[in-house]
Formats: structure tokens, C-alpha cells, sequence
């Protein structure tokens, strides 16, 4: 699939030399904002992409771009993603897809209509160790009680916040915050092991512009607790954690990386899960969206785009009841 890239930011820079080695994509073209121009001139010489613009109207008139990489900030990725759209184009969007579920919704809309490929980059629902959790581990556990995430990690952008230089993921008009960064994936996680939640409700700590720095979501289901924090603004050791009424499962690290994972069975000593490693965390995702885009049946790959797309649509209305359902730490 020929792709172009939309943004120059560290999520861009670390997906290129990904997307470079990945079979059946062709890096066509990266679309930066006047002032990243540079920038994008050196990436496109890095990644030997053939073609550098400012102009966004420039890619989506182009007709050999088949699909476009939504990475800029959170607060116009529903913009975005409906120009390329209406332009005819597939779209992949950074996380989180949108700012709220009716955006999304009418993405979705607009995507079914045309017959294109409407995808969330959510790193963990395709790494090999999520579908060994989900496919084997899980119904091993019996009734799940209790699921917990901790994703937990300062900023690099923190001091710079601290010192007033508000960069978007510090804006909450930008769509910022440790709810629509570091903790959606947890949201993702749970929500792809339990559908949607019940209930829910969000604790947090808010920043000197009202931008939650931490937070903790308690979502509720009718035989299950999850509790997911997040954090931009402290470090700990990250984890997830499902308990069931036959045993358990630990996964070290982010759920969003998938590191080592423990189970253990009622009645057994716990022990580590062999799990495949990817070459690097965001290779399965592409690996997914470039053989949907390339597979012969074309309605099944829609179908399942739509499937995972449908997911991400779950999640933000989860968001919005978090939001509605919010309080300040005492």
C-alpha cells in the first residue's frame, strides 16, 4: 500500500524505520506543517520517501496515495481523517482515533459508505502475547474478578510543563492528558479481554491548567472490578493483572508492550508463558493493516477492520462516561 504520512512527531519517528522494512508498504509521501519542513525533508531523505509537502490538499489530490497516516496531534485527528475519507483514501489514526464517539461514529460512517479501510494504531491488540492471553490464557482463569493495569510513566515533556511551556500533550484542549495518552491503552486492553464497561468513574490529579497529570479509571461489569491507572507524572513499575476463580495472569511491563507474562492456576506454582517477540512493538499492527489492505476478499478485510474499529468506538464512549462520571483528588 502506498502511504503517506501525516506529521513529523516522535510517534512518526518511530514508526518509519517500521514501516521501511515492512513488506507491502511503499513510503510515498510525509506531510508536515511549515514550520517541521525541514524536519520532514531529512525524514523523507532517511526513509526514502519521494515526495515532502506542506500542503495536505497536495496529498490527498494525488493519486497514488492509497492510504493516509494520521499522527499529528490529538485535537484534529477527526479532520484529518474526514478530508482523507471524503478524498477516497484509507486512513490509519494515532491514538486515540478521536476525541470523542460521535466523531468517531461519523468516521466510521463515512468509511463504510466508500468501502475504505478506517483503523486505530493500537499497538497491543495485534502483538502475538495479547492473542495468546486472549485466545488461550484467559478461559483458563475462569469468571474474571478483577483485572488491574498500571501504565506509569514521567514524561520527557514534564519539566518543560512545570516551567509553563504547554506542549499538546499537556493541553487539554489539545486533546492531552494521562487519560487520552498513556491510560487508553489499558482501556483498550480490558475492554478487548471484557467489552464494554457497566459502569465508570475517573480519579485524577489535574495540572496547574486543569490537564489531568494521573489518573485512576474504576470500570465496572457485572461479575468484574478492572482498575486502570495512568500516569505522566510519576514512574512505577507497569503491569496488568487478571484474576479469576481458577488463577491468574501477570504481565510485566505496559499491556501496551506485552512484556513476560506469569500464570497461574489454582492448585500450581506460577510460571512464565513463552511468548513470541516482535522485531519491534509497532511492527504487528502494520503487519495487520498491510495484509487487510492487500487480502484478495476485500469484504472480509472491511469486516474486520470494521470489527476493530467498533472496539476503539466501545472505548471512547467509555471515555465519555469517565469524563462525566470525574473527580479531583482530595
Amino acid at each position: 500500500m502506498k502511504l503517506a504520512i501525516i506529521g513529523t512527531g516522535k510517534i512518526v519517528q518511530e514508526a518509519l524505520p517500521v514501516l521501511a522494512a515492512s513488506p507491502g508498504i511503499c513510503l510515498h509521501s510525509i506531510c508536515a506543517r511549515p514550520h517541521s519542513q525541514e524536519k520532514a525533508e531529512a525524514l523523507a531523505q532517511n526513509y526514502g520517501i519521494t515526495h515532502v509537502t506542506t500542503d495536505y490538499a497536495t496529498v490527498l489530490a494525488d493519486a497514488a496515495v492509497e492510504v493516509v497516516y494520521v499522527a499529528v496531534i490529538n485535537s484534529v485527528h477527526f479532520t484529518y481523517a474526514m478530508k482523507a475519507l471524503k478524498a477516497g483514501k484509507s486512513v490509519i489514526l494515532e491514538k486515540p482515533a478521536c476525541l470523542n464517539s460521535d466523531d468517531l461514529g461519523d468516521l466510521m460512517e463515512e468509511a463504510r459508505r466508500r468501502n475504505l479501510f478506517l483503523l486505530e494504531a493500537v499497538t497491543l491488540l495485534h502483538l502475538p502475547a495479547f492473542q495468546l492471553l486472549k485466545d488461550e490464557l484467559l478461559p483458563r482463569l475462569g469468571t474474571i474478578r478483577h483485572v488491574e493495569c498500571n501504565y506509569s510513566q514521567r514524561s520527557s515533556r514534564l519539566d518543560r510543563y512545570l516551567h509553563g511551556d504547554v506542549a499538546p500533550a499537556f493541553d487539554p484542549e489539545a486533546g492531552g492528558g494521562a487519560l487520552m495518552d498513556i491510560n487508553i491503552y489499558n482501556l483498550h486492553f480490558t475492554q478487548a479481554l471484557l467489552g464494554p464497561a457497566h459502569t465508570a468513574a475517573y480519579t485524577y490529579h489535574a495540572g496547574y491548567n486543569g490537564v489531568d497529570l494521573s489518573g485512576t479509571a474504576v470500570l465496572g461489569y457485572p461479575d468484574t472490578i478492572a482498575v486502570c491507572t495512568g500516569s505522566k507524572e510519576t514512574d512505577a513499575p507497569s503491569f496488568g493483572l487478571i484474576q479469576g476463580d481458577d488463577g491468574w495472569v501477570r504481565i510485566e511491563g505496559p499491556v501496551s508492550t506485552m512484556g513476560s507474562i506469569t500464570l497461574c492456576l489454582r492448585g500450581e506454582e506460577p510460571k512464565e508463558i513463552p511468548v513470541e517477540k516482535p522485531v519491534h512493538r509497532l511492527a504487528p499492527e502494520f503487519a495487520t493493516f498491510t495484509r487487510l489492505f492487500h487480502q484478495a476478499d476485500r469484504q472480509a478485510a472491511l469486516d474486520k477492520a470494521r470489527d476493530l474499529i467498533q472496539l476503539s468506538h466501545n472505548v471512547m464512549k467509555t471515555v465519555e462516561m469517565l469524563q462525566r462520571n470525574r473527580s479531583l483528588t482530595a
